[in-house]
């Protein structure tokens, strides 16, 4: 984990909760100086439910970033479930679908069908200083499930640093800036929620859990809301990066797709996708993958046994570069898997 001596110590006192004050429910009863920021805030934080696996909870908060229904949240496994619901403040749901994943940055784009939604504007953060309030809202531990306000926590900006880390035992991709903050946000389902300022602007996306291996540090950290915008500009500006990808062509045979690999197609009818051999040299050889890993999603569809893995392969096209989430032993990573052309 990189960043100087002190931001590291600030790191460590963010996780005793220094300057912590649960603000809580609902902001008509918090008084204050914040009410407003607070209100506003929650208005904009949705929950989000969706699949899970082992330690990796299925529910998480996003943020709305547009009228029309746009959520930007944090990459995690309930992304992965055949169903992914949003919460919107008022109670109403609605299923959503991925539009862009950044796999650097660790954030999805989402859809769903509502309009006229309060929305966050993507501004700056430029002109927080460390000492400067922040407001955390976001719906940790699943404690709001319908038009209950998220939670909110106050605090203050411990500072800026570079991130550079290693999310569990698996690498974290991210290596850009981050604010540090003395609110507890390490905590599971706050991933994907907001951090404003004392006029409730955004200033920062709360990230994914990061925790040091040597120190066992947890760090309370948000991504800048700069990140944010540039991932959102990015994904309207590459329609590449649309999830799901159609394809006007006719889709290949999955057989016939140079994977390289093998499946562990026997014993029950619906037998799990778990990989029995990788060539080496091979697409999924470069991709990471190695025997015994068990595929949970390919280019953001579930696949629960060898016959959906197949059937989703066979709606790619060669040459693609497609998200590939496995489980090894008991930990959730994502790889990027590059399609080869079919074998002549």
């Amino acid at each position: 984990m990189s960043g100087k001596g002190p931001l590291l110590a600030l790191a460590v006192v963010a996780l005793c909760g220094a300057a912590l004050a649960a603000v809580g429910a609902d902001a008509s009863q918090a008084g204050g100086p914040f009410d407003a920021a607070i209100e506003k805030a929650q208005q904009r934080v949705v929950k989000l439910y969706g699949g899970s696996l082992g330690r990796e909870k299925g529910y998480g908060s996003g943020i709305v970033v547009s009228a029309d229904g746009k959520i930007v949240t944090t990459l995690s496994i309930l992304l992965e479930g055949r169903t992914l619901r949003v919460v919107l403040p008022d109670g109403r749901r609605f299923p959503a679908r991925i539009v862009a994943r950044d796999q650097r940055r660790q954030l999805a784009l989402l859809q769903v069908d509502a309009f006229e939604l309060p929305y966050f504007e993507l501004n700056g953060s430029v002109h927080l200083r460390p000492g400067d309030w922040l407001i955390a809202a976001a719906n940790p531990f699943k404690v709001a499930d319908g038009p209950e306000p998220v939670s909110v926590s106050l605090g203050v900006l411990s500072g800026r640093t570079s991130l550079a880390a290693r999310r569990r035992a698996q690498d974290f991709p991210y290596n850009g800036p981050i604010l540090l903050t003395d609110v507890i946000v390490a905590t599971a389902g706050s991933a994907g929620g907001a951090l404003v300022d004392a006029d409730g602007n955004l200033v920062g996306l709360i990230g994914k859990a990061v925790i040091s291996k040597q120190t066992n540090t947890w760090l309370n950290y948000a991504l800048p809301v700069e990140e944010v915008a540039a991932f959102v500009q990015e994904s309207s500006a590459e329609p590449g990066r649309e999830v799901p990808k159609p394809s006007p062509r006719a889709k290949p045979d999955a057989s016939r797709l140079n994977l390289g690999l093998r499946l562990f197609d026997v014993g029950g009818r619906e037998p799990p996708p778990y990989v029995e051999r990788v060539r080496p040299d091979s697409p999924a050889w470069h991709a990471g993958l190695r025997p015994n890993d068990l595929i949970l999603s390919i280019d953001g569809q579930q696949v629960v046994t060898c016959a959906d893995f197949r059937e989703a392969v066979n709606k790619l096209r060669p040459g693609q570069r497609v998200p590939l989430v496995i489980k090894r032993r008991e930990e959730v990573v994502t790889l990027e898997l590059t399609l080869e052309e079919p074998s002549p």
